[in-house]
């Protein structure tokens, strides 16, 4: 299944308000692959702040890249371990945690090992489960997106904390209200009519659901471009079959919230 999601419409809004109007096969490429792995629950919201997170990580190439400088002067540079992808991934123990959970949801094969061959987290197929999983869990900081988005919260300031504390968090979230409103121009939701499940008495021990298993969380406005920055909820979903493990946790952070 895919979400409901004119991405024509997408890229024209996005073209006019973030990229001075021109947008390159790679840019599209990109966003096309986040656009794809984006799981089922994840509300429009949340999608807009990933979206708006690479724009930033990635110098808006939306194409995983290598940390500048290659962590010269910071205390992982010398391990090799710099950043990489869409979020920057760093350190020995962000590439060892990731391997395993991206094995675990069928992402990489068993003689794949993003700390023996950290150019892995370059690829696409990667790069954006990396972004979705390592958000939705707090692999960066501890700090989760249902720690901003759905239930009432709507902090794309804030946000910044799940990857680099304050750093640009106000130019961030105005770039995550136009990816919001572009992905609502483009009449971005979940698929209609698919059944509701009780949430999990904690995300350690949810058991990660079948492949194709249908969810949807309670519908609830999403903000206007005017209302982005007002604390205004929005929800919504993209939707992928892949991220089956990720569905179960997401829906049981937000039913929370």
């Amino acid at each position: 299944m895919a979400a409901s999601l004119n991405r024509a419409a997408f890229y024209a809004a996005v073209r006019a308000s973030l990229f001075g109007g021109r947008l390159t096969a790679s840019q599209v490429a990109g966003m096309d692959a986040i656009l794809d792995a984006a799981p089922t629950l994840l509300g429009t919201t949340s999608l807009g702040y990933a979206l708006a997170t690479t724009f930033h990580e990635t110098a808006r190439t939306m194409q995983p890249i290598e940390e500048y400088g290659r962590g010269k002067g910071k205390s992982y540079g010398p391990t090799g371990f710099w950043g990489r992808g869409f979020v920057q991934l760093t350190w020995d123990t962000n590439y060892a945690k990731a391997t395993a959970r991206l094995r675990q949801l069928g992402y990489l094969r068993a003689d794949e090992d993003l700390v023996k061959t950290p150019k892995l987290a370059m690829r696409l197929d990667l790069a954006a489960p990396i972004l979705f999983v390592g958000m939705a869990e707090g692999w960066f900081t501890g700090k989760k997106l249902a720690d901003y988005f759905g239930g009432g919260r709507y902090d794309p300031v804030g946000a910044r904390r799940i990857i680099n504390g304050t750093d640009k968090d106000d130019l961030i979230a105005g770039q995550c209200g136009k990816f919001v409103d572009a992905l609502r121009v483009a009449g971005h939701s979940v698929i209609p009519g698919a059944p509701q499940v009780s949430s999990s008495p904690s995300v350690a021990s949810s058991p990660p659901l079948a492949p194709n298993s249908p969810h949807k969380l309670p519908s609830q406005p999403a903000p206007t471009g005017g209302l982005l920055r007002s604390g205004v909820q929005a929800t919504g979903g993209a939707v992928r079959s892949g991220l089956a493990g990720l569905y179960d946790l997401i829906h049981t952070s937000f039913r929370k919230g």
